[in-house]
């Protein structure tokens, strides 16, 4: 306040803070005939939308395009490919196909013969019979082959050949029972198949 021969002037106090700048103007121009405004970047939400819209509009139009058809014929049918396809550049570069040379263990196929006299199936009397034995199974077709196929020595053989598998299936699970050794348990493996699987029609 300044006093002055008697009269009062009141001024205006002012911040110590200076002021603020005035807002920039920017200057729009409808028409057109000014300088270009600058291009505002898109937020990182209306990029999102923008993405999916685009999105969208190529799912139509490949769901357009890839129409179901469901009317064949000669002109318009084209076969589908396969779906699961095996390059041979995979299978080249496979292990296997890389060690082909690697050894398998097989196992050694053991055969041998062997024969003893069994009891006609009725009891009156008996025949020596023979057969192969193939890892330790009895080949059902050559039981009895010492005697001539189709004869009666052969299907009087093959009768008692089927009861002694039996009477011996029987004798070596009993001695299994007993004793437990292996060589037991291979002789019952060999009778008892030969007696649940012996025909007399072979």
């Amino acid at each position: 306040m300044l006093n002055l021969a008697g009269t009062h002037f009141a001024f205006p106090r002012f911040n110590d803070q200076p002021a603020e700048p005035p807002a920039e103007y920017v200057h729009t121009d409808p028409y057109g005939n000014g300088a270009e405004r600058q291009p505002q970047t898109a937020t990182a939400e209306e990029q999102f939308w923008a993405d999916q819209r685009r999105k969208e509009e190529q799912r139509r139009a490949q769901a357009q395009a890839q129409q179901r058809q469901t009317d064949f014929n000669d002109h318009n049918y084209t076969p589908r490919q396969p779906d699961n396809v095996v390059s041979m550049e995979g299978v080249r570069q496979s292990l296997a196909y890389q060690q082909p040379n690697q050894q398998t263990t097989t196992r050694r196929r053991s055969i041998e013969k062997d024969g003893q006299m069994v009891r006609k199936w009725d009891g009156g009397g008996s025949y020596y019979a023979t057969w192969t034995i193939v890892n330790n199974y009895i080949d059902n077709g050559s039981v009895c082959d010492n005697h001539k196929r189709g004869s009666i020595d052969y299907r009087e053989c093959r009768k008692g050949a089927k009861q002694f598998f039996k009477a011996e299936c029987r004798g070596w699970g009993e001695r299994l029972q007993q004793d437990r050794e292996p060589s037991s348990e291979l002789m019952k493996q060999r009778y008892c198949s030969a007696a649940s699987s012996f025909s007399l029609m072979m």
